[in-house]
């Protein structure tokens, strides 16, 4: 059935073709990626649009939202979903207050509400609730009338693996108790494929296809290898490891139409590898149901 992986962050031209070829899955931001957007309309290849809040709040910007309705409104034909503008508590860096954690998923809703109105296409609108807000906001999105086809759920960047695997069982809990137990779910910034293996997830968004390659690694289903020959003094990079190891993974990595030299001195390579395993990864998904998400420990 295949796995609806979504690659997010910056590329290059290039690997974008390579993508709508290999996945044609591309989540882009409407703050960072606007060229990239329009990289992929003039192919006339659809995206989900992200708004980016996130990214501007690092910044100190801020987003108007009407000017992201008509951004939106104006390439319709080419988003599929595009995610509301939520609201990010307090500064950037700074402790929150118990104050702005309360309010900024009133916001958010509220700017929920207030798009649904505005935009072309609102069944293409998509909520969004956050782990560390209260229960009781996911509950109003599986509970509204008309009802929501579509919510996005997203983890915390700031915990462990084990802590978003417990929040995301809490979510897929209440959303089998909830009136609207059949609704789409996308997981916003999901690193992890084995929590995507374990969460009858409809759909989720990754840049660690790009860090990864960044940091001097390739996703494989060795797991992750150190390859870059700036970090040949690690102990765990593949120049360390037996001969007749090193000779399966250079086998297994030509299988990609790329050479284990490449991958060690150019990331835009690791980039196009790791695009490749994890469309490879997407396209042999077999989807969970609800009955098999199971409460693990990592």
């Amino acid at each position: 059935m295949g796995f609806n992986l979504y690659f997010a962050g910056s590329s290059y031209k290039e690997l974008e073709v390579e993508m709508m070829k290999y996945s044609g899955l591309r989540l882009l931001s409407y703050y960072l990626n606007k060229t990239l957007v329009e990289h992929w309309i003039e192919h006339e290849r659809p995206i989900f649009l992200d708004s980016g809040a996130f990214s501007a709040h690092t910044k100190g910007a801020e987003i108007d939202v009407d000017e992201y309705i008509q951004y939106v409104n104006e390439r319709d034909e080419f988003i599929t979903v595009f995610a509301q503008l939520d609201t990010i508590p307090g500064e950037f860096g700074k402790p929150k207050t118990k104050e702005q954690l309360e309010e900024a998923p009133e916001l958010t809703w509220q700017n929920y509400l207030y798009m649904y109105d505005k935009v072309k296409s609102p069944d293409k609108l998509m909520p969004i609730f956050h782990q560390g807000e209260d229960f009781k906001h996911l509950w109003r999105m599986l509970e509204h009338k008309p009802r929501i086809e579509y919510i996005g759920i997203s983890p915390a960047n700031d915990v462990s693996t084990p802590r978003k695997a417990t929040w995301l069982s809490e979510v897929f809990d209440i959303i089998k108790q909830s009136s609207n137990p059949k609704v789409k779910t996308h997981a916003y910034g999901m690193t992890s494929l084995r929590l995507l293996e374990t969460f009858p997830l409809y759909s989720a968004d990754s840049t660690s296809w790009l860090m990864t390659a960044i940091n001097g690694g390739i996703m494989s289903k060795y797991g992750i290898l150190t390859i870059s020959d700036r970090l040949e003094g690690d102990p765990k990079h593949v120049v360390h490891m037996e001969e007749e190891f090193r000779n399966e993974i250079e086998e297994y990595i030509s299988q990609y139409d790329v050479t284990i030299d490449e991958l060690r001195t150019d990331y835009r390579k690791r980039m196009y590898f790791n695009m490749r395993y994890m469309s490879e990864w997407a396209d042999k998904y077999e989807r969970k149901s609800e009955t098999m998400v199971q409460h693990i420990l990592f």
